[in-house]
């Protein structure tokens, strides 16, 4: 079974600030099997409330645990391309 980001980042960030997934769950106001099962892929979409408290309490974004904007990851990796949208080019809409 593929994790996935969410689940990947947020282990990675606890990993990474040294804390036990209890320190972790106790920190973000969750029990130690929701963040267990974040991590294992086992809760693929947890409400936007308790990804906003695991967020917080690593001091990151929801944005960043999502990989909303293919930001590089932890590991250095080249984030991913992102694709053009109807108007390509990257220009903005006019105005007025």
């Amino acid at each position: 079974m593929e994790i996935p980001v969410f689940g990947q980042r947020v282990k990675r960030r606890r990993e990474g600030l040294k804390l036990s997934v209890q320190e972790l769950a106790t920190r973000a106001d969750t029990t130690y099997q929701t963040i267990w099962r974040i991590e294992r892929g086992d809760l693929k979409e947890p409400s936007i409330v308790i990804a906003q408290r695991i967020a917080s309490a690593m001091h990151v974004g929801v944005d960043y645990l999502l990989d909303m904007f293919h930001e590089p990851n932890d590991t250095g990796t080249k984030p991913k391309k992102a694709t053009k949208g109807k108007r390509g080019r990257g220009r903005p809409a006019r105005r007025g």
